[in-house]
């Protein structure tokens, strides 16, 4: 059976919807930093550097998924909603971009940790930390958090998904300011965003006659 260009790319954008939140949940679950100074943060990612480099893996991986998995949600909004919803993905795109960041100076952490903490390290690390560039990208994942909010509003305004969607989204961005695990927020997002992704995975006269906005009365 044949398909479709855009058929294809509906699909590969629902797979890329539930394989990354479960990849970025599985990065966060394993994460063994905490935060604190960064003799404390070297020591964290000393004392299990193998379950450290492979969260770092995951979150490359699961920001890499959900740049492709983003491109797909335009079809979601067909005319509501639309100016807020391109907004939000635009500022979800730079949260991830920050993430590819976070998890390039992951790997620079892990490298600092190998054989051991010193001073000296513990000096190189200091001076990362101070670096322009990383002050950026943590400006970029704490901006593109607005995301959440935008794409919730314009999902909710398009009415082409169940109300559950965005409120899982903003329940996702009230969980990393609360002091919870940040798994239970890839939960939630793994719960958004898939079923979104297992909506694009079905056949695309079972999808499409969903996504028609709904007429004000």
């Amino acid at each position: 059976m044949s398909t479709s260009p855009e058929d294809f790319r509906r699909r590969f954008a629902g797979i890329c919807l539930i394989a990354g939140p479960v990849a970025m949940t599985a990065a966060m679950a394993l994460k063994t930093v905490s935060g604190g100074d960064s003799h404390a943060i070297l020591t964290e990612v000393a004392a299990d550097p193998s379950r450290f480099r492979l969260s770092i893996l995951l979150q490359l991986v699961a920001a890499l998924l959900m740049v492709a998995g983003l491109a797909g949600l335009p079809r979601l909004f067909p005319g509501r909603g639309a100016v807020l919803g391109h907004l939000g993905i635009a500022l979800l795109w730079l949260n991830v971009l920050g993430n590819l960041g976070d998890a390039a100076n992951g790997s620079l952490l892990s490298g600092l940790a190998a054989g051991g903490v010193t001073d000296q390290k513990v000096a190189i690390a200091d001076a990362v930390a101070g670096e322009p560039v990383f002050t950026v990208i943590q400006l970029m994942v704490l901006i593109g958090l607005l995301g959440f909010v935008l794409l919730a509003v314009a999902l909710f305004r398009a009415r082409t998904v169940h109300w559950a969607v965005p409120a899982l989204l903003l329940a996702t961005l009230v969980s990393f300011f609360v002091p919870i695990t940040e798994a239970v927020g890839g939960i939630l997002l793994v719960l958004a965003y898939g079923s979104v992704g297992a909506r694009f995975l079905r056949p695309e006269s079972a999808v499409e006659p969903a996504l028609e906005p709904a007429v004000d009365r």
